[in-house]
């Protein structure tokens, strides 16, 4: 019945995996090496983080540099939305667009 031909199949499945050792390494250490370089390459660039900074005045900006550009901003809030709406019409009049990053 279906113990007999799954007993087959898996010894079938220990036969190949026997006379083709060379492929059976490389299944496991493929990923192990995959997962050692992951590890080393997120210890070699840690995380940072950045301190919050206060509010200066940046003074005039040049606005033929700044034109099409995009702010992007979150979260999408009608707060944020009507903040940036507030900072593109007040301080440019054509050129900046904001668009939300959610």
């Amino acid at each position: 019945g279906v113990w007999r031909q799954t007993r087959a199949l898996l010894f079938k499945n220990c036969l190949i995996k026997c006379r083709t050792k060379k492929s059976s390494v490389q299944e496991v250490l493929f990923p192990l090496f995959f997962l050692f370089w992951l590890i080393l390459m997120s210890m070699m660039h840690p995380h940072r983080k950045y301190e919050e900074m206060a509010n200066t005045d940046l003074g005039p900006l040049d606005i033929s540099v700044l034109v099409d550009f995009v702010i992007g901003y979150t979260p999408p809030t009608p707060m944020a939305r009507e903040i940036m709406k507030k900072v593109a019409f007040d301080n440019f009049e054509d050129g900046i667009h904001t668009k939300n990053s959610l």
